[in-house]
């Protein structure tokens, strides 16, 4: 008798398994599925999806990225030729409050940069994006591969809601030229 529940259980235990493996398989799949129709890089949606968040010049050097429109949120992202600068805008949707901490959040969620490591502000530049007073936070950190990196990030009121701008780049070659540049771009 205690060979049959011992059988029975393992048998159970076995079942449960393989149940759990198909489901997460599904499940793994499905959220593949999504992303693949969330996340789209043509030129077109691209171009689209950043200026209903604001008119800009990319700086030269990126390329024309990606954008996601998930859940009244916004978001643009352009990588550099070199591979590991990056340019994020994102936008809230207008019914949110946000302030400048949580949309922060909000791009490093999106962006990937909240893995950072001893992430310290290094500046705070006042600056106008929009004809709109807002300060330019320049901040360090060591990425996930160890790397010390610099973001840049603003944030002001879009075409449709509160907007964050976000570059980051390796501190060795960060370019404050080139995001200046960028961040007088914006009308």
């Amino acid at each position: 008798m205690n060979k049959k529940v011992v059988l029975g259980i393992a048998g159970g235990l076995m079942a449960l398994c393989l149940c759990l493996g198909a489901a997460g398989f599904i499940a793994v799949r499905s959220a593949g599925w999504f992303l693949s129709r969330t996340v789209v890089s043509d030129t077109q949606t691209v171009s689209t999806t950043g200026t209903a968040i604001a008119d800009y010049t990319l700086p030269a050097g990126f390329d024309d990225g990606y954008a996601a429109n998930v859940g009244g949120f916004s978001l643009v992202s352009y990588t550099a030729v070199d591979g590991q600068s990056h340019i994020y805008l994102l936008q809230a949707p207008p019914a949110l409050k946000l302030d400048q901490a949580q949309m922060e959040q909000q791009g490093n969620l999106s962006s990937g940069s909240n893995g950072w490591a001893e992430v310290q502000v290094v500046e705070q530049q006042p600056c106008q994006i929009r004809g709109q007073e807002t300060t330019l936070v320049i901040s360090e950190g060591i990425n996930h591969d160890g790397q010390r990196y610099r973001s840049a990030s603003a944030v002001f009121e879009g075409n449709d809601g509160l907007a964050l701008v976000n570059i980051s780049g390796p501190a060795g070659s960060w370019d404050q030229e080139m995001v200046d540049a960028f961040i007088e771009s914006f009308n």
